[in-house]
């Protein structure tokens, strides 16, 4: 394992109201969704953040049946990519070589260890993506760590200038709420709550006012609430489709694996938005 530091140019950026992802993982491997996850997790942490940017190479073998799924010259090289956006940005930053395999495992271990675990989103189909084992895939059944799965932005869009939360109205879903609510505050962004009353769900208005009520005292200004008779899926990506890639869904994710998985409502909005996307694991299950 090999590790080094690069420090911000405190001159570029001034302290944060308020910092909600101090301390976050970047999982990089030279894609475009993994440098855009860099830059988004930047812009999460601020200047008093830090970001540790995490290269597996991921070594199988030995002597002549040596073999990387990252050459060690090429984790340099997307890792000094990494960490010149983490510096350009202000935000101090770690790189960190793990040879360890197989990759999502090594990932999933060290997110424990950090407040936020940000990576590219998957690039293959929903479905595809079950089967193929990609990483972004993958941990969405393993993880404790809340998830930021990023999109690359076109250069005229601010990341999470508009914040979409989804609330299935249930006690766990209090905690994705109020995250969301902070990240709002923070961004300084429109925030939109979304209640789905679809075949599996029913309707919470009550809960869902309350929920609205203490977002709207947290931020000292109105918020959208829409709550429709619509899939959950469907009116995310509706919601999500009005603003753009400069929107940012927040969603609470259950531990699936297997058949189950293949329903999941959160493992298809990371897949099928056109946004980034903020997944929390329930604390326990």
């Amino acid at each position: 394992m090999i590790n080094s530091a690069t420090h911000p140019n405190e001159s570029t950026a001034a302290v944060a109201s308020e910092v909600v992802f101090a301390d976050i993982l970047c999982a990089v491997d030279g894609t475009r969704g993994a440098f855009a996850a860099v830059e988004q997790a930047a812009a999460l942490a601020g200047p008093t953040g830090h970001l540790t940017l995490l290269a597996v190479t991921a070594v199988t073998g030995g002597g002549a049946f040596r073999h990387a799924a990252i050459s060690g010259g090429r984790a340099e090289l997307v890792l000094d990519r990494a960490g010149d956006i983490a510096y350009n940005a202000g935000v101090a930053a770690t790189k960190v070589v793990d040879p360890g395999e197989p990759a999502v495992d090594v990932i999933v271990q060290r997110s424990a260890g950090h407040e936020l675990l940000a990576i590219g989103a998957p690039v293959t189909s929903w479905l595809g993506g079950m089967f193929v084992g990609n990483v972004a895939s993958r941990t969405l059944g393993e993880l404790t760590t809340p998830l930021l799965a990023a999109r690359a932005l076109p250069p005229e869009h601010r990341f999470a200038e508009r914040v979409i939360v989804a609330s299935d109205g249930l006690e766990e879903s209090d905690r994705v709420v109020d995250l969301a609510g902070r990240l709002a505050r923070s961004r300084g962004a429109e925030l939109v709550l979304l209640h789905a009353i679809g075949v599996e769900s029913n309707a919470r208005p009550h809960r869902i006012e309350d929920q609205a009520r203490r977002l709207r005292d947290a931020l000292g200004r109105p918020i959208q609430t829409r709550i429709e008779p619509a899939e959950p899926r469907e009116l995310i990506l509706a919601s999500a489709a009005l603003n753009g890639a400069s929107s940012l869904v927040v969603m609470g994710s259950r531990r699936l694996e297997g058949l189950r998985a293949l329903g999941s409502v959160s493992r298809r909005i990371v897949h099928e938005a056109r946004c980034s996307v903020l997944l929390v694991p329930p604390l326990d299950e």
